[in-house]
């Protein structure tokens, strides 16, 4: 039904780094969630949804999910709600681990942002 379009921009350099050359790429995905996945897994920040040959729409990546620099300040401040502990005794890498281990198993529903309800 709709494609999704990813493109990703590299810088590479050459001869010692004399010569530096942007490098992009472009990845197309049949779902929604591979796309979110791969852009959080790569942190990038919005992709494109193909819906016709005219019509393609942006979609935000941190919309509602958040940043690795989001999630290991709430993570220290909240690690009832993202670790199921009550003391947060991991390291920064190992925070970023977990990060990125939720984003590759699949399980973004802790990486949602909370959004109040207006009254």
């Amino acid at each position: 039904m709709y494609t999704y379009k990813v493109k990703q921009t590299q810088t590479k350099s050459y001869f010692f780094n004399l010569i530096k050359k942007d490098v992009t790429k472009v990845y197309l995905f049949d779902t929604y969630n591979e796309a979110l996945i791969f852009c959080l897994s790569e942190e990038i920040k919005q992709f494109t949804c193909i819906v016709s040959d005219e019509v393609e729409t942006t979609r935000k990546t941190y919309k509602n999910y958040y940043t690795l620099k989001q999630f290991k300040k709430h993570c220290v401040n909240n690690p009832m709600h993202f670790l199921n502990t009550q003391k947060c005794r991991l390291n920064e890498e190992q925070i970023t681990n977990y990060y990125f281990y939720l984003i590759g198993s699949n399980k973004l529903e802790k990486l949602k942002k909370f959004k109040n309800a207006k009254k």
